[in-house]
């Protein structure tokens, strides 16, 4: 099978789109991935800009490279990942009509971006990191297939070395949420270091990175670096501690890369992970504190937790797992529909 796997324009889903179609070999298909992370900086300027003439150029500039990359490479599939310039309700008919099979993965919270609901009908399948109630959401805005399909490992990166130096005590890598910035404000500038954009608008005293989007070998190169990597997921209300659902896509790059992480409980992670032997969960920010003041002296328990983490991961959570669930949902699909084309 030929997939075309259209990349996000900016943020960390780049990185996925780029990953899932290193990944498609292994599981069978050929891939090509559409890479848009280079209009990135024009896409800001048209954001910032009032003039329509510039904005329709833009996006006329978009369609006529997928145009192109669809005309040259003729895929069977198209797969979007989020945040990716994949919207447009003419085209994706046409696709649609030409024979290709279009599926998306939604790679992010739908309760803060809403933008699915005007996507997912235009499209055969439609894959999330959230299951209820985001499937009859789906189902009432018209979605046509929908599978659950949590987030996932690179395996390309470089793992840390059990008993590599920690210079970093305890660092957290991401955006500043509203949760965030309100439970980081408990911890002083000798407890914490914070990598992400946005941070220096807050004045944390921890902040390291606060003015720029922090690249992924950046991050990655803090995670390997740090004795405990702090994983609280992203919510728009201050006091909101754990209770979500999905589990994001930080939480299976640590666990891959076998760096220990302490984590919010999600209602989703014990499909994936042992919320104490492979990753350390807690419901509370005060379990949160406690955790964090236990593990900074159990070094031996960390290395145990992260090993039998990244081994979870190996198993069952990396990329190659994924591209073969997609093509696996892909492949029954087409078979269905030959089914009812073959009675009709």
């Amino acid at each position: 099978m030929r997939i075309l796997i259209v990349g996000a324009l900016q943020g960390g889903t780049v990185a996925i789109g780029e990953a899932l179609a290193a990944a498609m070999p292994a599981a069978g298909a050929q891939a090509l991935h559409l890479d848009y992370s280079g209009f990135a900086a024009e896409f800001a300027r048209v954001r910032a800009s009032a003039d329509p003439n510039q904005a329709g150029r833009f996006h006329l500039h978009l369609k006529t490279h997928l145009l192109e990359a669809v005309l040259a490479f003729r895929p069977e599939a198209i797969l979007g990942i989020a945040q990716s310039p994949l919207h447009d309700p003419q085209i994706l008919t046409q696709f649609r009509q030409a024979g290709i099979v279009l599926a998306y993965w939604f790679t992010e919270n739908y309760r803060l971006f809403p933008y699915w609901r005007r996507l997912a009908p235009h499209f055969d399948l439609f894959f999330a990191i959230q299951g209820e109630p985001f499937r009859r959401e789906l189902e009432a805005a018209g979605c046509r297939n929908f599978h659950y399909l949590p987030a996932a490992f690179d395996r390309r990166l470089p793992p840390r070395s059990p008993g590599d130096p920690s210079p970093l005590p305890l660092s957290f890598v991401g955006a500043p949420y509203p949760n965030r910035v309100h439970y980081f404000s408990f911890l002083d500038g000798d407890a914490i270091r914070i990598y992400g954009e946005e941070w220096d608008r807050y004045g944390h005293p921890g902040t390291v990175v606060g003015n720029r989007r922090v690249a992924d070998r950046e991050a990655q190169a803090v995670y390997r670096e740090s004795a405990i990597n702090l994983n609280l997921h992203s919510s728009m209300t201050a006091n909101d501690f754990g209770g979500g659902d999905f589990v994001n896509p930080r939480t299976f790059e640590l666990a891959g890369m076998g760096c220990f992480q302490i984590t919010d409980m999600r209602s989703l992670l014990p499909l994936h992970f042992h919320p104490a032997d492979e990753v350390v969960a807690v419901r509370s920010w005060r379990d949160m504190m406690e955790a964090i003041a236990y593990y900074r002296s159990a070094a031996a328990e960390r290395e145990a937790i992260a090993a039998r983490a990244r081994l979870r991961v190996l198993a069952g959570h990396t990329y190659e797992h994924r591209a073969a669930q997609i093509l696996e949902a892909i492949a029954t699909l087409r078979a269905v529909q030959s089914a009812r084309e073959g009675t009709g």
